[in-house]
Protein backbone atom coordinates (compact mmCIF):
# COMPACT_ATOMS: atom_id res chain seq x y z
CA UNK A 1 0.00 0.00 0.00
CA UNK A 2 1.39 3.27 -0.59
CA UNK A 3 0.20 6.66 0.54
CA UNK A 4 1.07 10.26 0.21
CA UNK A 5 0.69 13.26 2.76
CA UNK A 6 1.79 16.85 1.59
CA UNK A 7 4.50 18.82 4.17
CA UNK A 8 4.22 22.36 4.95
CA UNK A 9 7.88 23.66 4.74
CA UNK A 10 9.71 23.80 1.32
CA UNK A 11 13.08 22.16 3.34
CA UNK A 12 11.48 19.14 3.04
CA UNK A 13 10.19 17.12 0.60
CA UNK A 14 7.05 18.68 -1.35
CA UNK A 15 5.10 15.10 -0.43
CA UNK A 16 5.97 12.28 1.10
CA UNK A 17 5.34 8.60 0.12
CA UNK A 18 4.71 6.07 2.48
CA UNK A 19 5.07 2.47 1.21
CA UNK A 20 5.84 -0.91 2.31
CA UNK A 21 9.31 -1.43 1.77
CA UNK A 22 12.33 -3.75 3.44
CA UNK A 23 11.34 -4.84 6.59
CA UNK A 24 8.74 -2.42 7.34
CA UNK A 25 6.34 0.50 6.39
CA UNK A 26 9.03 3.29 5.24
CA UNK A 27 8.64 7.06 4.08
CA UNK A 28 9.97 8.52 1.57
CA UNK A 29 10.75 11.74 -0.33
CA UNK A 30 12.82 13.68 -1.94
CA UNK A 31 13.80 17.58 -1.14
CA UNK A 32 14.86 20.36 -3.92
CA UNK A 33 19.04 19.58 -2.44
CA UNK A 34 18.37 15.53 -2.89
CA UNK A 35 17.28 15.93 -6.32
CA UNK A 36 19.67 18.55 -7.01
CA UNK A 37 22.12 15.91 -5.94
CA UNK A 38 21.18 12.80 -7.61
CA UNK A 39 21.45 15.59 -11.10
CA UNK A 40 24.65 16.59 -10.14
CA UNK A 41 25.91 12.96 -9.26
CA UNK A 42 24.36 11.69 -12.60
CA UNK A 43 24.86 14.77 -14.58
CA UNK A 44 21.08 13.98 -15.96
CA UNK A 45 17.79 15.51 -15.84
CA UNK A 46 15.19 14.19 -12.87
CA UNK A 47 12.21 15.70 -15.13
CA UNK A 48 13.24 13.61 -18.36
CA UNK A 49 14.47 10.45 -16.29
CA UNK A 50 10.87 10.56 -14.51
CA UNK A 51 9.08 10.80 -18.00
CA UNK A 52 11.15 8.02 -19.96
CA UNK A 53 10.64 5.41 -16.67
CA UNK A 54 6.89 6.45 -16.34
CA UNK A 55 5.74 6.50 -20.13
CA UNK A 56 8.62 3.42 -21.58
CA UNK A 57 9.08 1.86 -18.34
CA UNK A 58 12.83 2.59 -18.56
CA UNK A 59 15.39 3.21 -16.16
CA UNK A 60 18.47 1.78 -14.96
CA UNK A 61 19.46 -0.03 -11.79
CA UNK A 62 21.46 3.04 -10.72
CA UNK A 63 18.52 5.12 -11.23
CA UNK A 64 16.28 3.08 -8.96
CA UNK A 65 18.74 1.65 -6.26
CA UNK A 66 19.71 5.78 -6.04
CA UNK A 67 16.31 7.46 -6.28
CA UNK A 68 15.12 4.67 -3.44
CA UNK A 69 18.29 5.31 -1.05
CA UNK A 70 17.88 9.26 -1.21
CA UNK A 71 14.34 9.06 -1.00
CA UNK A 72 14.35 7.16 2.32
CA UNK A 73 17.14 9.76 3.48
CA UNK A 74 14.61 12.50 2.81
CA UNK A 75 11.89 10.72 4.35
CA UNK A 76 13.79 10.60 7.40
CA UNK A 77 15.38 7.42 7.66
CA UNK A 78 19.61 7.71 8.63
CA UNK A 79 21.65 7.79 5.84
CA UNK A 80 23.51 4.79 6.93
CA UNK A 81 20.39 2.81 7.47
CA UNK A 82 19.02 3.73 4.03
CA UNK A 83 22.39 2.57 2.54
CA UNK A 84 21.90 -1.06 4.35
CA UNK A 85 18.38 -1.21 3.15
CA UNK A 86 19.15 -0.35 -0.38
CA UNK A 87 21.50 -3.39 -0.55
CA UNK A 88 19.72 -5.25 1.28
CA UNK A 89 16.41 -4.89 -0.57
CA UNK A 90 16.84 -2.92 -3.98
CA UNK A 91 20.78 -4.47 -4.97
CA UNK A 92 19.46 -8.29 -3.79
CA UNK A 93 16.30 -8.32 -5.61
CA UNK A 94 15.01 -8.42 -8.74
CA UNK A 95 15.24 -4.44 -10.33
CA UNK A 96 11.69 -4.40 -11.65
CA UNK A 97 10.27 -5.51 -7.57
CA UNK A 98 11.60 -1.24 -6.77
CA UNK A 99 10.10 0.27 -10.65
CA UNK A 100 7.16 1.61 -9.40
CA UNK A 101 8.13 3.22 -6.12
CA UNK A 102 11.08 4.78 -7.83
CA UNK A 103 8.12 6.10 -9.73
CA UNK A 104 5.96 7.10 -6.60
CA UNK A 105 8.98 9.36 -5.04
CA UNK A 106 9.52 10.85 -8.44
CA UNK A 107 5.92 11.51 -8.99
CA UNK A 108 5.40 13.00 -5.82
CA UNK A 109 8.54 15.09 -5.94
CA UNK A 110 7.50 16.55 -9.19
CA UNK A 111 3.62 16.99 -9.12
CA UNK A 112 3.28 16.51 -5.20
CA UNK A 113 0.14 15.05 -3.99
CA UNK A 114 -2.14 17.48 -1.58
CA UNK A 115 -3.91 16.21 1.24
CA UNK A 116 -7.63 16.03 1.02
CA UNK A 117 -9.53 19.00 2.48
CA UNK A 118 -11.81 17.28 5.28
CA UNK A 119 -14.45 18.46 3.25
CA UNK A 120 -13.62 15.95 0.69
CA UNK A 121 -13.37 12.96 2.96
CA UNK A 122 -16.12 13.89 4.40
CA UNK A 123 -18.68 13.79 1.37
CA UNK A 124 -17.45 11.38 0.21
CA UNK A 125 -20.18 8.57 -0.27
CA UNK A 126 -20.26 6.23 1.99
CA UNK A 127 -20.38 2.07 1.11
CA UNK A 128 -23.09 -0.50 2.22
Amino acid sequence: MTTTTSLPSAAKPFAIVEADFADGTYKFGLSWALASEWEKDTNRSLMATFLQAARIHVATMGDIREIVRLGLIGGGTEPAKALRLVRAYVEERPAVENFPLMISILDAFLNGHPEPTPTETESAPANG
